[in-house]
């Protein structure tokens, strides 16, 4: 069968970008991390896999030969332990990619302080302590890599959803704080998606507002998980050696048009 595929648009074999690293990466069950895990362990790639959705994680996990972890990220006391058994699984860790996140819309005025706090711990406070704690574990090993998740959200705000933007742009932030912090040894990079074909792109009210908004899309579609999964494969592999601290938009032109 002919792959229809635009030639432009087909992915390479697998080039063992990421042959024998250890990685980390959380929100593994579905949507953009569930492709990273795909892409990083075509590339060798040996993955610990994080979700709260343990069905979806743990059938990702068995297609892919990772190891999973069932975890609540939103529970704070459970992330140490979280990241020093998958270490000790692992052996060593060269990477960690921080996918998991939850969306949170309404106005300022709907927005409950309890709903407020759990979007920041899960897209906030989880990055910051996952990282944090697998940070000497990452100091020990050469040419070792952080890509934290944050949306095109958090360059550019939508109305009514002042807590998720918030989140992401802390989100931001943060990448740049730790890159500093961390340089030389670990390079942290943050990915901003657009609107990525997955279930969180559900979340939209109707077709009409989804219409809408790709009109602020310089390429008019949404974007698919495996592009957001290429760009940080990118900024996990040697191939971006040279780049910490930098944010990329994978958005199709949303943050610049």
């Amino acid at each position: 069968m002919t792959d229809a595929t635009p030639r432009h648009l087909r992915q390479s074999p697998p080039a063992d970008r990421l042959g024998g690293r250890a990685v980390l990466v959380t929100g593994a069950a579905q949507g953009i991390g569930r492709a990273i895990a795909r892409l990083f362990a075509a590339e060798g790639a040996r993955l610990a896999l994080v979700d709260l959705k343990a069905r979806e994680l743990k059938d990702v996990a068995a297609e892919i030969g990772a190891e999973a972890y069932v975890c609540d990220l939103g529970d704070a006391a459970r992330i140490d332990g979280l990241v020093e058994a998958a270490v000790s699984r692992l052996g060593h860790l060269d990477g960690l990619v921080n996918a998991a996140g939850i969306h949170s819309a309404g106005s300022v005025a709907e927005i409950t302080a309890t709903r407020w706090r759990e979007v920041m711990a899960v897209n906030l406070d989880a990055p910051f302590l996952l990282c944090r704690a697998a940070e000497p574990h990452l100091r020990a090993s050469e040419g070792s890599t952080i890509v934290n998740l944050s949306s095109a959200t958090g360059l550019s705000p939508f109305p009514n959803r002042a807590a998720y933007a918030t989140s992401k742009g802390a989100l931001i932030t943060l990448g740049k704080a730790l890159a500093m912090e961390f340089a030389p040894a670990i390079r942290v990079n943050t990915l901003c998606p657009g609107l990525i074909d997955t279930p969180m792109t559900a979340l939209l009210p109707n077709h009409n507002q989804l219409q809408q908004t790709l009109q602020r899309y310089a390429l008019g579609r949404l974007g698919r998980d495996d592009e957001v999964a290429q760009a940080a494969l990118f900024l996990t592999s040697n191939a971006s050696s040279f780049i910490t601290g930098t944010t990329l938009a994978v958005d199709g032109g949303r943050t610049f048009h």
